[in-house]
Parts: structure tokens; sequence; C-alpha cells
């Protein structure tokens, strides 16, 4: 009876061992069903507000400070803060996306501005670039034009059969204002006397050479203002004579200079003298104011005028 009875108490403290391991093993199994089946959703959130904590939070570092928060919280409550966190990195993605969009956008409107501003300056400079082309081309044709004028206002003259009067009427005039202030407007001032558009180059260069003889006699103190001599005073020597003479031609247009050097005299001999020379096409021709004014006894002979030296031989040595 005895052994029977020790036998009974063994068999019921193994059994108590036996059920308390049994329980133990289906309360562990009904925690990882519970563990398993937890999800974030909004559905599983409203219906599982009792289940315990996911198993991404038991893999947690400890050291992170929300972490800590969560497990110190009961369930229900971590799992909303979980939710809440994924909203917010939801709405934090959905607002950098939207700024780096609008950011996207800006440097499109800013490239296509700056497309359209380079555009826009390309447009003027190659404006520009027309404008001056067209002005240039205006001014070349205008230009031409006014070349193709000059040369239908090529001289003309026509032949006279008088040897001087068709040497000086074969050439074009090509003014040379030289002079400057008060002896310009003396000279301008005779020349508009005895000058008139309409007439011939001969006729304007014997009107010079006849003025300076009429008007002039020869008498020296007209050194350095022979301009003002001549024309104001009416007195000079060969020297003025030339040069006033010289002065009045350029201004009309003919190619004059004054050459010094030695003249026949009428007692015999050569003695200094200066005169006048004239360039008609490639031609050098003389023109002696003075001397002439001395053999005209009252009446201008023209033998030093427009003459070649060929035709005044032994009267000049330069």
């Amino acid at each position: 009876m005895k052994i029977l009875f020790y036998f009974k108490m063994i068999f019921i403290k193994h059994l108590e061992k036996v059920i308390a391991c049994a329980a133990t093993g289906l309360f562990a199994v009904s925690m990882i069903q519970n563990i398993s089946t937890i999800s974030f959703d909004d559905k599983s959130d409203k219906d599982n507000t009792s289940n315990s904590l996911s198993i991404y939070e038991f893999m947690a570092e400890p050291n992170s400070r929300e972490i800590e928060k969560i497990t110190s919280l009961p369930k229900t409550e971590a799992l909303i803060i979980k939710k809440d966190d994924k909203e917010n990195n939801n709405e934090v993605t959905k607002k950098t996306s939207v700024t780096l969009n609008n950011d996207a956008e800006e440097t499109k409107a800013s490239n296509v501005y700056c497309k359209k501003t380079k555009t826009e300056s390309n447009k003027k400079v190659n404006m520009k670039k027309t404008d001056s082309k067209k002005n240039e081309e205006r001014e070349s044709s205008s230009g031409n034009k006014k070349k193709s004028i000059i040369k239908k206002k090529s001289h003309k003259y026509k032949k006279t059969g008088n040897i001087i009067k068709d040497r000086l009427n074969s050439v074009e005039l090509k003014p040379n204002k030289f002079l400057k202030g008060r002896e310009e407007k003396i000279l301008i001032k005779h020349l508009d006397k005895i000058i008139d558009d309409d007439m011939s180059n001969y006729e304007k260069a014997k009107a010079c050479y006849d003025y300076i003889i009429n008007n002039t006699y020869y008498s020296y103190g007209g050194w350095g203002n022979a301009i003002e001599s001549v024309l104001e005073n009416g007195f000079g020597t060969c020297t003025e004579y030339s040069y006033v003479y010289m002065a009045m031609m350029r201004y009309l247009g003919f190619n004059a200079k004054t050459v010094d050097g030695s003249t026949a005299m009428a007692a015999g001999g050569y003695g200094y003298h200066m005169w006048t020379e004239v360039k008609l096409n490639g031609t050098t021709y003389v023109f002696d104011p003075q001397v002439e004014d001395d053999m005209s006894n009252g009446k201008i002979n023209y033998y030093r005028f427009c003459k070649t030296y060929s035709e005044v031989s032994g009267s000049y040595i330069k």
C-alpha cells in the first residue's frame, strides 16, 4: 500500500510539471502567432488594439530614443506613434518632392528666360549688324552715285583755235584754299570783284592777270604781306606780283607756284627775278605780271602770259 501511495505522489508531481510545460508551450505559440499577424495598415490598427509589439521593434537598437519611448508605452500607443511617424515621413517626402519640382520648374523657367534674353540680344545684334550693313551699302551706293555724278560733270571745253585759250580751257579746275585769316578775306574780296562762275578758265586767268597789272605799280616796302600790299595798297615788287597772282590762280583751281631765278634786263644782262609757273596737262607755262607791266606802256600785250620756256627762250634762268 505504501508503495502505491508513493507512486501516486511521484506521478502527480510529474503530471503538474508536464501540464505547466504544456501551458507555457501553448502560451509561446499564441505569442508567436500574434506577433506574426501584426500589420500597420489602417484596418488592422483599428482592430488589433490589444496586440503586442512588432518584431521590428524587438530588433531595433536599444540606443534609439524613439524606440525607447515606444517600448515604454503600451502596445496600442506604440502602434499609433509608428503610424504617425510614417505619415510625417510621407508628408516630408511629399513636401521635398514638391519643393524639388518647384525648383526644377524655376530652373526651367530661368533657362527659358535666359534663352529668350540671349535670342533677343542676338536678334538686336543681328539687327544692328544688318542696319550697319544697309547704311554702308547706302553710303557706298551714294558714294558711287556721287562719283558717277562727278564723272558726268567732267570738264568739257570747245576748242577755239586760239592756242592760249585752248591751253587754259583744257584743264579741270581744283581749288586750293591755302590762305587763312585776313589774307584770305582780302583775296576773296578782290576775286569776287573780277570773277564770275560763267567765265571760262582762260577768262578767269586773264582777268586776274589784268587786275594786278592795272592796279599795281612797282615799289618796295611790301615784304611780309604781299596780299595786302598789292590788292589793298596797290604796290609791290616782282616778289609781291608773282605771289598774289599765284594765290589767285590756286583759289581758282589752277596748279600754280612761284619760282625765283634770273630774267633778262632791258639794259642787258640778267637780274634777280621771281615769277609764276602754272602746270597745264603736264606742261609748265610762264606767267609774269610784273615784267608784263613793265613792257605794257599802258597796253597789255601778253608777252609773258601762258608761255612755254621755249616760247620765251633766253628770258629766264632758273
